[in-house]
């Protein structure tokens, strides 16, 4: 397959459209706020080992920020601190690019508020850009960039453990068919020889993050058996629904980013998760990380065809880029373009925009091929499309099913509570309709604060108790959580075509629960069953269990957070991803 042709228009999104499902996650693969990758070489050492002090030996600095997208952090990385190397200068001043790496979302979401000033952004694919020229123009009469370039030519693959893939069939063709098949047979991978294994699990990034976006707009055009020109008819044929939702019923976990998902799924390993969908560097660094063990996963190329990131990179025109910062990104960008850094970009991985890449690391070993069976490239629907389209992935998932337990002991009083409280307030306004919520509070006393619903039914009660909530006494953890775990538990047997979680949140350790930590222990899940309830927990503050929080997650195949009054709202989003 060349990936170099036709690629001008692959991506024509519209901003109304995206506004509506795209919201930014975090993540590392989705995680937080985007985090510096700088290193330092030195006391003068600034930002990927360049000085950064102006006053350090060396002369003058100019520091330029970078904001990043994730999926291609090696390779920047390597980039950057090949640049500052050469000491580059603007008006007598050497060139320091500090870059950080953050979820395409997030990045503009901290561009959009005031939360960072980047000198220069490449989210993973030219639909951010358009979301933001639009959301930019909103704000401020004028579109965030004038022009963009595209880095690199990044697939967008089916990552499967390479045993399965070859029940499958594998290396013939396979594609979004065959998945929607074998993960709607209710023999499972029985169906090929493989009883131990289980049904088929499937797993993806939530549609708020770009990846799982692209996930859902390639599982529309599987089966309109179209590449372009998808129409609103073509999203009425019934047909569709259930397409979608045989593939969207055997996902075992959503996340906060293609990365994110991956990393999750060699860390639990086969059991827990079939296939993912990838990009294909991904599929090379990851293997390369783990040597292939416990097996290599493969990346599938799609027979019906997939979509192609490009990962484009501007400098904002505003007014903190002035114009020797303005001609510094420009000198930047130039390298980035050139032919010793765009052959680089071949060592980590990533298809560079003028050459198909051959040999190492593009070889079977690490699970992809350099030239790929030929299939098409996905274009971006129009914006009557795409305003449908979250409204139709929200039919075919599996709606949530999810226990609050807020600690309102003594010590969350003031600050923590207030913002304990904006998190929790706010989680629930992103649940969806046919979601259902109960929420707990617990101190010495456990009380229901809302009775378990639909969210279209008690959703604006229980944000409404969660706001009038105050903090006093003791702490019942062992308590509340093995309650709600045997509530949940029983709730599930009688529905269980449903995600089921509990986000818990705690400042301090269990204090006068009326029984012990074994107690707890054997309730708490056991193996790395993907269906089990989902225990996400927060450890609130230096006080907080937080060795106890991260193996009660842990054993539930879920996550464990470290919160403070800072970035609690931000987790809670965060959490939102995961249903």
């Amino acid at each position: 397959m060349n990936f170099n042709k036709g690629l001008a228009a692959v991506v024509v999104v519209v901003f109304a459209a995206l506004c509506a499902f795209i919201l930014v996650r975090r993540g590392s693969g989705d995680t937080g706020t985007p985090s510096s990758s700088a290193s330092s070489s030195g006391p003068n050492a600034g930002p990927n080992g360049a000085p950064a002090d102006p006053n350090a030996p060396g002369g003058n600095t100019l520091v330029l920020t970078f904001l990043n997208s994730v999926a291609k952090q090696s390779f920047i990385d390597q980039a950057v601190k090949d640049f500052n190397a050469q000491r580059a200068q603007v008006g007598g001043k050497a060139i320091v690019v500090k870059v950080e790496h953050g979820t395409s979302g997030d990045t503009w979401d901290s561009i959009k508020e005031g939360r960072a000033q980047p000198d220069l952004w490449s989210p993973g694919d030219e639909s951010w850009i358009r979301q933001a020229n639009e959301g930019w123009r909103g704000l401020h009469n004028r579109p965030l960039f004038e022009k963009t370039e595209p880095l690199a030519n990044v697939p967008l693959c089916i990552a499967m453990w390479e045993p399965m893939a070859r029940a499958l069939g594998y290396p013939k063709p396979l594609g979004w068919a065959d998945l929607a098949k074998v993960s709607s047979d209710v023999e499972g991978w029985a169906r090929y020889g493989h009883p131990e294994w289980g049904h088929f699990k499937w797993g993806h990034a939530h549609p708020d993050a770009a990846s799982g976006f692209l996930a859902v707009m390639a599982e529309v055009y599987a089966y309109s058996k179209k590449s372009k020109d998808l129409s609103v008819q073509d999203l009425k044929d019934p047909g569709l629904l259930t397409y979608m939702s045989n593939l969207e019923q055997s996902v075992a976990h959503y996340g906060l980013s293609s990365v994110w998902i991956e990393n999750y799924m060699r860390d639990k390993g086969p059991a827990y998760l079939s296939a993912t969908i990838q990009y294909e560097n991904g599929v090379i660094e990851g293997n390369r990380k783990t040597q292939n063990k416990p097996f290599k996963i493969v990346a599938i190329y799609p027979k019906e065809g997939s979509f192609v990131s490009q990962h484009p990179i501007g400098i904002p025109q505003t007014d903190w880029v002035t114009s020797e910062r303005r001609e510094a990104a420009q000198k930047f960008v130039d390298y980035l373009l050139t032919d010793e850094v765009q052959k680089q970009a071949i060592t980590f991985g990533i298809r560079p925009l003028k050459q198909d890449p051959t040999g190492e690391p593009f070889t079977e070993e690490w699970g992809v091929r350099a030239d790929p069976p030929a299939s098409p490239t996905f274009e971006m629907p129009s914006e009557d499309v795409l305003r449908r389209v979250k409204d139709l992935w929200l039919a075919a998932k599996k709606p949530a099913s999810v226990m609050m337990l807020l600690d309102t002991s003594g010590s969350m009083a003031g600050e923590a509570m207030d913002k304990a409280k904006e998190g929790a307030a706010g989680f629930i306004e992103k649940m969806q309709a046919r979601d259902e919520l109960e929420v707990r509070t617990f101190s010495d006393k456990i009380f229901q604060l809302s009775k378990a619903e639909t969210v279209d039914k008690s959703g604006e009660a229980a944000r409404q108790r969660v706001r009038g909530l105050f903090a006093s006494g003791g702490t019942h953890l062992y308590e509340v959580l093995k309650n709600a775990m045997l509530d949940w538990n029983e709730r599930k047997k009688k529905a269980p075509n449903r995600h089921y979680g509990i986000v818990l949140l705690t400042d301090g350790q269990d204090e006068g629960s009326p029984i012990t930590l074994p107690d707890l222990m054997d309730v708490l899940p056991k193996g790395d069953n993907p269906e089990t309830i989902k225990i996400y927990t927060i450890a609130y503050g230096n006080k907080s269990a937080k060795s106890l929080l991260k193996e009660i997650s842990n054993k539930s195949n879920a996550r464990a957070y470290e919160g403070s009054t800072s970035n609690v709202g931000r987790i809670y989003q965060e959490l939102s991803a995961n249903f």
